[in-house]
């Protein structure tokens, strides 16, 4: 049987039950999901309310992850359920920190430097091997979903955003680029969705976007979470390590618009 569901405690359907050990579970703040998120020392649980208005959900996570794993260091999946009001999926913990961790943001140069070489190593992945469609028919598509659904929280937007969510997909679809430079894109590359260890980059959570689309899906939110955690300094600096010529400024501001109906 299933417990009733605790911003306080993290209560398992009875399949994961049997297949993760008893541990102390602790709730993760930080996030932007939508997913709660539970901790122990070796494993993490997103816990999502099954809801029929939203595209996204943690089935497309796992699977996502388990074409990642052979690929890039992903977290490992332990399980998935669904029961009448909730999905679960269970991973493996990843060790260490994300890059948006004040410890590691204490070495901003290696924080941009293992970001760019992350988004380098996974946008090299061949797009004829990914399953996954995230070009900008199918963003734009879910985009037009979210907006009619009133799931789109205009509160969020970006402090200079003056459009409402009806406003900024007009304005989206106005000035879509007429040219995508496709690759095998994270989808959310912001500072806490990269874990390191060390000096190391230990792997990428939080893939539930990922999928074909252009480059600059990725280097739109990458580049917006280095500057917030960091400064304009080191966003710069991660462009560069990037690679400049492969950066359109333009895309970059399009990209993160777009970001604000998701």
């Amino acid at each position: 049987m299933l417990g009733r569901m605790s911003r306080d405690a993290l209560n398992l359907p009875d399949p994961l039950r049997r297949v993760l050990p008893a541990a102390r579970w602790e709730r993760v703040a930080h996030g932007e999901s939508g997913a709660e998120v539970w901790r122990s020392t070796r494993h993490v649980v997103k816990v999502q309310p099954r809801d029929p208005r939203v595209v996204s959900s943690l089935r497309q996570e796992r699977e996502r992850l388990r074409w990642l794993a052979p690929r890039l260091p992903v977290p490992a999946v332990i399980g998935y359920e669904v029961t009448e009001g909730h999905e679960y999926l269970a991973m493996s913990r990843l060790r260490g920190i994300p890059l948006s961790d004040p410890d590691a943001l204490l070495h901003p140069e290696r924080v941009v430097g293992l970001l760019a070489r992350a988004l380098r190593e996974l946008h090299a992945l061949p797009i004829r091997d990914c399953p996954f469609n995230m070009s900008l028919n199918v963003a734009l598509a879910l985009a037009r979903e979210r907006v009619a659904a009133g799931l789109v929280d205009e509160l969020n937007f970006d402090d200079d955003r003056r459009l409402s969510a009806v406003g900024v997909f007009n304005t989206l679809a106005r000035t879509r680029p007429t040219k995508e430079n496709l690759v095998v894109t994270h989808g959310d590359p912001c500072l806490p969705n990269l874990i390191v260890n060390g000096e190391l980059l230990e792997g990428l959570v939080d893939v539930g976007r990922l999928g074909i689309a252009d480059r600059h899906a990725d280097l739109a939110l990458a580049y917006r979470s280095v500057r917030r955690n960091l400064s304009d300094l080191y966003a710069g600096m991660f462009l560069d390590l990037y690679g400049r010529e492969l950066v359109d400024l333009e895309k970059i501001e399009y990209f993160m618009l777009l970001d604000e109906l998701f």
